[in-house]
């Protein structure tokens, strides 16, 4: 159900069995340290204390990565679905927690319910959830930036012309054509001759410099990250752990 929208936005889609490893992890902070651009991690789970408690452990895990081997990594960690408020807003069916759950009354007196998988708001309201994995990524793209690179494109295309147009000496040019046009059945050596000619004639030039217009992020934009981008460990350290403790992440 999410892949047409992984392709869509050209980003990774990892479908961990349970806890999710540290070797994958490393895999997702090394990659991206590589890439260069900042990491966003979106969850979906079960509502239920491990799917809750997935976001915890990325962020933990990723900080540690980011201590020990890629300095320069920035990342977020976005719990997208599926939340409590979720669950009562959309009347999703829940189901009793494991009697092995050892987290079970903590969890049921923070926040007054059971269960609920991912797959029943998969099953029952598909479209919602993809419309919530969709408004997710809103405050993560440039909506304008296909368009300024279309712009910047004509822009250099057009100047790149009018540099050539100005630097080639439109009589030897001309001069040039009419050789060609008239030599085209003659045999390859002479038409290899007037290439090298056209070739020559070509060197030197001087092209103003491709400008690729780069996406606009705004970083004081209202986002539902559990872990934000300019987070000091400290910050970031408590907003986990009033995850892990059923708080609202911001406590």
């Amino acid at each position: 159900m999410l892949l047409p929208i992984v392709r869509a936005k050209e980003c990774d889609l990892y479908l961990p069995t349970g806890e999710i490893s540290d070797t994958l992890i490393y895999r997702i902070a090394k990659d991206a340290a590589a890439d260069g651009r900042p990491l966003v991690m979106f969850t979906v789970a079960d509502c239920d204390p491990a799917g809750h408690q997935m976001a915890v452990s990325i962020g933990r895990k990723l900080q540690a990565f980011k201590d020990l081997f890629f300095p320069k990594l920035r990342f977020e960690v976005v719990p997208v679905a599926l939340t409590v408020e979720q669950v009562g807003e959309l009347g999703l069916p829940s189901s009793p927690l494991k009697e092995t759950e050892k987290r079970a009354d903590r969890w049921r007196q923070a926040f007054g319910v059971e269960q609920t998988e991912i797959d029943a708001l998969a099953t029952l309201q598909p479209v919602v959830l993809r419309e919530i994995v969709e408004r997710a990524f809103d405050p993560y793209f440039d909506e304008t930036l296909e368009d300024r690179v279309d712009e910047a494109r004509a822009d250099w295309m057009q100047r790149a012309q009018a540099a050539i147009d100005h630097q080639v000496d439109p009589v030897i040019l001309a001069e040039l054509r009419t050789q060609a046009a008239g030599r085209l059945a003659e045999l390859e050596s002479a038409i290899a001759d007037i290439n090298e000619r056209l070739r020559l004639a070509a060197d030197g030039f001087r092209l103003p410099a491709i400008e690729v217009p780069q996406p606009e992020f705004d970083e004081e934009a209202d986002r539902q990250a559990l872990v934000h981008f300019g987070d000091n460990w400290v910050k970031a350290t408590r907003a986990l752990v009033a995850r892990k403790q059923y708080g609202n992440g911001q406590d």
